[in-house]
């Protein structure tokens, strides 16, 4: 038994926050026809192996998706392809390990931090608060002026997700209606980090895995 939840925020500094498959007609592709596991299985992500870095793993999938003319299932509604790579930033990776960090050691699930010790960039605040996203990239050195995140929480039960399951994460982004998809696929947005943490399972038997995906333009 597994459930997830998936959440997207995007924000424009100075400007302000709002919230493959077979083709489709016009040539687009739907984004519930996306099978980023059959894609891979049969060597159409180029440059993914799964003896690599988990960061160019990620790279290689994320770029994959961009290469897709998609027409995206949410607000923005973008349709690839981006027409540009993405690119690997660690500023944004320290952002995206906070967050995952400390979604998974407060038990809790939002695109705003926990307000606890574990939310390292709310603690800088005085009183300490919850922190936003944009500034938990700001607090880690990016200076980009556009950011953007997805978030992803899954819980299993009785035993563990296998170590690949983001890929069925980045599946569950592209096919959601929240903006995960058009911040995903966004030409301005052109670079990103990742992080994964995972938590023991807990009293009630089920495991959780924290996904934050923190994204980046010039």
């Amino acid at each position: 038994m597994k459930k997830i939840g998936l959440y997207s925020l995007v924000c424009l500094v100075l400007i302000g926050c709002g919230g493959g498959g077979s083709p489709a007609t016009g040539g687009t592709i739907d984004p519930s026809d996306i099978n980023l596991t059959k894609d891979i299985q049969d060597g159409k992500v180029s440059g993914y192996n799964s003896n690599d870095s988990i960061e160019d793993q990620y790279l290689a999938v994320i770029n994959y998706v961009r290469s897709l003319k998609v027409k995206c299932n949410d607000p923005a509604a973008i349709t690839g392809p981006s027409g540009k790579d993405m690119y690997w930033n660690p500023l944004l990776e320290d952002a995206a390990e906070e967050h995952s960090e400390d979604m998974k050691l407060s038990d809790h699930y939002a695109h705003d931090g926990s307000g606890t010790s574990n939310d390292i960039t709310g603690q800088t605040f005085t009183p300490a608060r919850a922190s936003k996203f944009n500034e938990r990239i700001s607090r880690n050195g990016y200076t980009g002026a556009m950011t953007a995140e997805n978030i992803a929480m899954s819980a299993s039960k009785p035993g563990k997700q296998p170590a690949n399951y983001w890929i069925k994460v980045m599946e569950g982004w592209m096919k959601s209606d929240h903006g995960h998809c058009s911040n995903i696929m966004n030409p301005q947005l052109t670079e990103f980090g990742m992080f994964e943490s995972r938590a023991d399972v807990n009293a009630t038997g089920w495991y959780k895995v924290y996904w934050t995906q923190d994204f980046g333009g010039q």
